[in-house]
């Protein structure tokens, strides 16, 4: 199935689910420097409240049967561009083994409480990954059970990740 295909299957579901569109550079430049890469796989922008339900939909619908959580991350966008947002960014990758198709969902959250549905009901893969954006990250993920640090110690203070994050010597350096 293309990438159009899987779009427009969801479109007549989510008129509100938008195509991040393919970065453009420079038409002379070489094949290796100057042209913006991207894997030519479909990229979708979700609203935050509607992740949990389209989540579902990606997993359940029989033409897209997305079973298969690759990884989950997040971006801070705290200093990039001064005319964007301040936000953090949590991207999805999916993956159908029966149709054998790949998706990117991105899902902007206000980065000063950044809140977002947990999808652990719907792939278990999520359970350490949603961990690891929180650890790093600061997300809060609503309805994951235990949603607790799991690469730095309880008490840690701040969040590594992020673009702001200042380290406070400790007696463990050096």
């Amino acid at each position: 199935m293309t990438p159009q295909e899987i779009f427009s299957i969801i479109q007549a579901q989510y008129k509100n689910i938008t195509e991040i569109p393919y970065p453009q550079g420079p038409h002379a430049a070489p094949a290796h420097e100057g042209k913006p890469y991207r894997d030519a796989h479909l990229y979708l922008q979700c609203p935050s409240e509607l992740w949990l339900e389209f989540a579902n939909f990606l997993k359940n619908e029989e033409k897209l049967s997305f079973d298969y959580l690759t990884f989950v991350t997040a971006l801070d966008y705290a200093k990039i561009n001064p005319q964007e947002p301040i936000r953090i960014e949590i991207v999805y990758h999916l993956y159908s083994f029966k149709h054998r198709h790949t998706l990117v969902v991105k899902i902007s959250l206000n980065r000063e409480n950044p809140i977002l549905s947990s999808v652990i009901q719907v792939w278990k893969a999520s359970d350490w990954q949603e961990r690891e954006v929180y650890d790093m990250f600061g997300v809060k993920f609503e309805g994951h059970p235990n949603c607790s640090r799991i690469l730095m110690w309880e008490g840690f203070p701040g969040w590594p990740l992020r673009k702001d994050y200042a380290h406070i010597p400790d007696r463990y350096d050096d």
